[in-house]
Order: structure tokens, then C-alpha cells, then sequence
């Protein structure tokens, strides 16, 4: 059991649900002190100073979290040491339902998301699809989730932009799950004055999963094409 990673998990939760505008974190050290300035060291300003103390607590988690992305990943090499000869392989098309987080996009729309339920795919041409469906979702029952971020969002690798593979220990709320950490390049064009012109950035991605057996089988799957990479010695481990 991980305090720390419960702790990430409702940083995240305070961060992505909202009332009105605001975060749901910053609202009870808000109401705090509004209270607190309202009745005037009245018999309820011991009421008000409990709940901003609260507030500012639930501010520092939020911030506390955001600073390491909501999550916590603890590289565990063991985890892929024994490959068991027993895997079945991933087919085309395939869906493993798995958790990740990282940078999604739809269109021209681009968002973090932290252990989003999704689908990751290999199709026939070795390209591997991360496929994201963010739901709508409420907390304390006032704040809700941004509606702009409902709906599907996708994460795009093709073998040859694969940098790195890692697996360990992913953590985001009390237990922590077995993962992937991949490093890619994302590739984009961008038209300009002179035709388009393509922009390479790197980007991080991880993949967690409730049983180490879909995380053998994802591994074999992308180390299949560590061959055919310049860069192949790059995947830790093979």
C-alpha cells in the first residue's frame, strides 16, 4: 500500500474536477476565508479556520502532485528478467485493455490525462495506437470533469520512433500497478510560407496494466521490432 501514490490520486482528482472555473482544490481554502473574514472571530470563526487549514492542506497536495505529473513510476527491471515462453502474441487489431497516461490528442486538441481506461492496438503495419475514452465524471457530487475533455483521445507510435522501453512500478492511488514507460518521437507537419514542414518532439508515455502477463505480452510485442531500430540497444530492458 502507497500513501503517497493515494495522495498523487487525489491531487489529480482535485486538479481535474471543477466548479465553475476553478479547480475543486481551491475552493474549500476559498470558502475558508471568505468565512473567516465574514464572521469576525464570532463563535463559528473556529469552523472557518478548520476548513481554510483544510483548504490549504488539499492546495499543497494538488501542487505537491502536479509538480510529478500525478504519478510515480519506479523502474523495476525484474519485472521483464523472465520472459515466460508461454505468452501468446499480440495479433493485429488486437485491443489490451490497459491504463495510461501521458499526452492524448484529437484533431488539433492535445491533453494530459493520468490512467485513463483505454485500448492499446497494433495494426498490420506494425503501428501501435493508443485509444483513450474519457467519461464524464463527477466528485464530492458538486464538481464535475470539463466536458471539452470527453470523449475519445489517441496516442500515435509507429516501431521506427520507438526511443525507449522501461517497465516498473506505476504509481496513482494506494496500490501500484506493473507498467510500461515508453519513450517515442511524435511526428507533425505544420504548413508554412514555404510548404509544410515536419516537427519531431519527444514524448513520454505510460502504460500500466492489472496482470504481469498483459505486461510481458505488451513488452514482447513492442521489443519486436527492437531489430529493425538504429537505436534498438535503447530499449531497457530487451
Amino acid at each position: 500500500m502507497s500513501l503517497w501514490g493515494g495522495l498523487l490520486k487525489l491531487g489529480y482528482r482535485l486538479w481535474r474536477h471543477r466548479i465553475g472555473l476553478l479547480a475543486l482544490g481551491y475552493w474549500p481554502l476559498i470558502l475558508g476565508v471568505f468565512w473567516l473574514i465574514a464572521t469576525r472571530f464570532t463563535t463559528t470563526w473556529s469552523y472557518a479556520l478548520v476548513l481554510s487549514i483544510l483548504g490549504l492542506v488539499l492546495v499543497g497536495i494538488m501542487f505537491l502532485a502536479r509538480r510529478q505529473g500525478y504519478i510515480r513510476f519506479q523502474r523495476d527491471e525484474s519485472l521483464a528478467a523472465h520472459l515466460p515462453s508461454h505468452v501468446s502474441p499480440v495479433e493485429p487489431d488486437e485491443k489490451i485493455s490497459v491504463r495510461v497516461t501521458g499526452v492524448l490528442e484529437v484533431r488539433n486538441s492535445r491533453r494530459y490525462f493520468v490512467e485513463a481506461m483505454a485500448n492499446l492496438a497494433t495494426m498490420e503495419t506494425r503501428e501501435h495506437i493508443v485509444m483513450a475514452h474519457i467519461p464524464l465524471s463527477r466528485m464530492w457530487l458538486v464538481a464535475q470533469s470539463p466536458r471539452s475533455a470527453a470523449g475519445w483521445w489517441y496516442a500515435f507510435a509507429k516501431p521506427s520512433d520507438i526511443r525507449s522501453i522501461q517497465t516498473g512500478w506505476l504509481y496513482h492511488g494506494l496500490h501500484p500497478r506493473p507498467s510500461l514507460r515508453l519513450v517515442y518521437l511524435r511526428r507533425r507537419f505544420i504548413e508554412g510560407k514555404r510548404g509544410s514542414k515536419e516537427v519531431v518532439t519527444e514524448e513520454t508515455i505510460y502504460v500500466s496494466v492489472d496482470k504481469p502477463l498483459t505486461l510481458h505480452r505488451l513488452l514482447e510485442n513492442l521489443a519486436r521490432d527492437a531489430g529493425t531500430q538504429v537505436d534498438y540497444h535503447l530499449y531497457v530492458p530487451l
